[in-house]
Order: structure tokens, then C-alpha cells, then sequence
């Protein structure tokens, strides 16, 4: 079901079937990292590197790094053992990837042009590393693949980072008093979770995964989602909305606004709060070297 270097397509971009392995491991990194499976992140606010760490850290044997072109607008990751490849990205998304967060504001600092400048990447492991990679685990070599990003931006952007808790506006994903408007999957359903434009369908999806696609949606404009519906199995719904960011959509739409959208098909609600959250702090990058 799931296949090996599946595309990923960001913003309103299609998720289609063939990249289902691809939707599962960014639904999954940030609850990897969130239930300590595995810790990137040093466990105290000091500044980290891939050089600081005891081990030497797995990297990439060959990486090219070129800008972006200027018309290019889509973003596009592409990933499999031992490979990544990236179209679009500025630092602080190849951060939020890097680290296993679920939101880009969860980046913090850092200059001017970590959102301005943004960059086309070939990375590529050694044969060896790869053929290992291969017989990892979904959770092994995704694990494998984030500390090789980490080298990869501390080698060539000189990053460094420091880690802690900060208290961000974010949107907690509530249950309407009224209940919700849609129905508890059939057993044994493929999880998949396809949007294009104004549409989203979900088939065997927790209420987790729809709170981190929700968080990479335009829309929410930065915020991370939290799901604090307390549902706790998985879902079949559909969503159609028009584009807007909380101030509704104009009068010439086919359908309501997200927010409304989800109010009105769902009985779901999107409650802004204040929440502590974990974060990333960029204390200094340069301008890698373009090849």
C-alpha cells in the first residue's frame, strides 16, 4: 500500500493515492517525536549542532543546494531510503521537516532571508547507508533520514538552534455541542487523506492526523491545530469550503469558509487559544554555498 519515494505535495497541491506513504510519514514524524520514540532535539535549551552530538550523526554523502527559480510557487518533497529531494523550501520549512514539528511557527528567529530565499535539494546517502536504510523500519529510517537533514543544514546553512516551550497562539479543534456531522469508518479501511483546491476527503482518518493536516493548511496561517475534539477513532467525511483566513468567504463563493465549513458539515469548531508548545529557536544560519 505503501510505496517508496512518494511524492509530497504542500499547500492545495493534490495528495493522491500513490503518495499515501508519503502523507503517512508527515502525519507520523510529529507524533514520533511527540511520544519520544526518538528525541533529535537536545533535551535542554542549549545550542545544538549535528557536531555536538556524542555519536557522529548519520549524513548525506552528496547534497546539492540551488535556489529556487523565481516562477516557481509550488512546493514538492520527494523521500525514500537514502534519498531526499526538494523543490521550493525555504530554511525555516526545512527546519520544521528536520526537527519532526508540525508547524513553521514553531521555528523561531533567525534572519531575514530564512523565509525570503528558498532552495532547490538533491541529498543522497552512500550505497551502504542506503541499503541499510532500506531495511529499516517506516519509524527507523524516517528517524535515520531527520538527522541526516539536521547535518545537512548544520553543515551547509551553519545552523544553530537552541530548544524550549513557548506559549503560541494556536486552535484547539473542538466538538460543537450539537455533535458531530459525520460517521465512524468501516473496519479494516485504508487511512487516506486526499485535498485539492477547496475539497478534502477522508477515509479511516484519526481526529490527530485531521488536526496536523489542518496546521499545513494556508488558511490557519501559521497556527498549529490541537486536537481537543476527544475522539478517539477513526473517521469517514468529506469537506468542501472556499478559501479564506477567518473572515469568511465572499459572497460569490460556492461554499462557506473553512471555519465555517467545518461548523456547518462537520460539527467541528476551531477555538483560538494560547497553548505552550515546543519550539525550535534559530540563534545564527548564513547563506549555504549554491552549487
Amino acid at each position: 500500500m505503501l510505496q517508496h519515494g512518494s511524492n509530497v505535495l504542500c499547500g492545495s497541491r493534490l495528495w493522491n493515492p500513490r503518495r499515501r506513504r508519503a502523507r503517512f510519514l508527515r502525519y507520523a514524524v510529529p507524533l514520533i517525536f511527540a511520544l519520544g520514540i526518538f528525541d533529535v532535539l537536545p533535551c535542554c535549551t542549549q545550542l545544538a549542532t549535528a557536531t555536538q552530538n556524542a555519536d557522529p550523526s548519520p549524513s548525506f554523502e552528496v547534497a546539492s543546494i540551488k535556489p529556487s527559480r523565481p516562477d516557481a510557487h509550488d512546493l514538492d518533497w520527494d523521500d525514500s531510503p537514502g534519498r531526499v529531494t526538494v523543490s521550493g523550501y525555504d530554511l525555516r520549512q526545512l527546519i520544521r521537516e528536520a526537527y519532526g514539528l508540525k508547524s513553521i511557527a514553531q521555528v523561531l528567529g533567525g534572519p531575514k532571508w530564512l523565509d525570503s530565499e528558498r532552495f532547490d535539494i538533491v541529498a543522497k546517502a552512500d550505497d551502504a547507508e542506503t541499503a541499510r536504510m532500506q531495511k529499516m523500519s517506516d519509524a527507523d529510517w524516517v528517524r535515520e533520514r531527520s538527522l541526516m537533514l539536521q547535518s545537512l543544514l548544520a553543515e551547509r546553512f551553519q545552523l544553530k538552534i537552541s530548544r524550549d516551550t513557548r506559549a503560541l497562539p494556536v486552535y484547539a479543534l473542538v466538538v460543537l455541542k450539537s455533535g458531530i456531522k459525520f460517521k465512524v469508518a468501516k473496519a479494516g479501511e485504508d487511512g487516506d487523506l486526499d485535498g485539492w483546491g477547496g475539497h478534502l476527503s477522508a477515509t479511516g482518518i484519526t481526529m490527530d492526523a485531521f488536526a496536523d493536516h489542518l496546521t499545513q493548511m494556508r488558511d490557519i496561517a501559521g497556527r498549529m491545530v490541537l486536537n481537543r475534539t476527544r475522539l478517539s477513532g477513526l473517521y469517514d467525511f468529506h469537506l468542501d469550503w472556499s478559501r479564506d483566513r477567518g473572515d469568511g468567504a465572499s459572497q460569490d463563493s460556492p461554499f462557506a469558509g473553512l471555519y465555517t465549513a467545518l461548523e456547518e458539515e462537520l460539527g467541528l469548531k476551531l477555538k483560538p487559544q494560547k497553548a505552550a508548545v515546543d519550539v525550535v529557536i534559530v540563534e545564527s544560519a548564513s547563506e549555504p554555498s549554491l552549487d
